[in-house]
């Protein structure tokens, strides 16, 4: 047996449990890779009192930057992200400017917001008796 023979075939449970772990390793360590992706999500506009009317219409989409595992970003459906304000509380005045935030943004567990363009909405309401 030549000395280069020698080298691989001895000890060889130990050399195959070396490259195991070293697999094991590789596939955790792949597993746990993320992705950034932009899309641009509807605006839905939720409760606007029917005392308010808006003057100018807002945006429809806004640009939201996501970070998810590798294996969520192809499950994303195109309607399974969505901006969302709830106007309950916000109209204060014929002028509001809303920040826009995580908070805002219905996504799939898992997904996380990076950012979102705008950062923030403004709007403009005039009285519905005009």
């Amino acid at each position: 047996m030549s000395r280069w023979t020698r080298a691989f075939v001895a000890d060889w449970q130990l050399k195959l449990l070396g490259l195991a772990i070293a697999a094991a390793l590789w596939a955790y360590v792949h597993s746990l890779q993320s992705l950034e992706i932009t899309l641009s999500v509807p605006l839905e506009l939720r409760n606007v009192p029917r005392a308010a009317r808006l003057a100018r219409r807002p945006p429809a989409t806004v640009e939201v930057r996501l970070e998810a595992r590798w294996d969520v970003i192809p499950r994303l459906a195109p309607r399974a992200v969505r901006a969302v304000v709830d106007m309950t509380k916000q109209v204060n005045g014929r002028y509001v400017t809303i920040p826009l935030t995580s908070d805002h943004i219905l996504r799939p567990a898992g997904v996380e917001v990076l950012s979102i363009n705008p950062s923030q909405l403004m709007l403009e309401f005039e009285s519905a008796g005009r």
